[in-house]
């Protein structure tokens, strides 16, 4: 994914980036969707993705802040400054039973859910295998925003 600093060419020369997208591209490749998501406090919510999930903040707007990006490995999220106050843009709007605001697969599920429990994550659902293919389990960040984190498992049942 291209970050704001990945735009520096001062390292020409150097394979520093290890992208898949910094070779010949195919005409309208799509690298990747970024969600934005609306808050009160950017700058918190950015202190909350580092600090309890483990996230990197990769540039902040403004001072105080109205806008930033973090990412975890290839995973990025950004935040936008709520006008007015207090609206959001995710499911928990739309009432009981209207899915994820955002769906981030990994590997090692029950390492990461053991990782944010450590850390304080508001756990919705523990981690459980689905009937299509994913383990996964969902939390709740401190903007009211829900996530499930999911990986890919090996369904065993296919023999029979």
């Amino acid at each position: 994914m291209t970050h704001a600093h990945d735009d520096d060419d001062e390292h020409e020369g150097h394979d520093h980036h290890d992208h898949e997208h910094d070779h010949e591209v195919e005409p309208r490749h799509f690298f990747g969707v970024v969600p934005v998501l609306l808050v009160d406090d950017v700058l918190g919510a950015v202190e909350y993705y580092r600090d309890a999930l483990g996230f990197e903040a990769d540039f902040l707007y403004e001072n105080p802040p109205t806008y930033a990006s973090v990412s975890r490995n290839d995973a990025i999220i950004n935040f936008s400054q709520s006008q007015p106050p207090g609206r959001r843009n995710g499911v928990k709007q739309a009432g009981p039973g209207s899915g994820t605001d955002l769906y981030v697969v990994v590997s090692d599920v029950d390492d990461v859910y053991q990782e944010f429990k450590l850390t304080g994550v508001s756990i919705l659902v523990e981690p459980d295998d689905t009937d299509y293919g994913m383990r996964e389990f969902k939390i709740e960040d401190i903007n009211g925003y829900q996530i499930i984190f999911g990986e890919e498992v090996e369904d065993d049942d296919d023999a029979g």
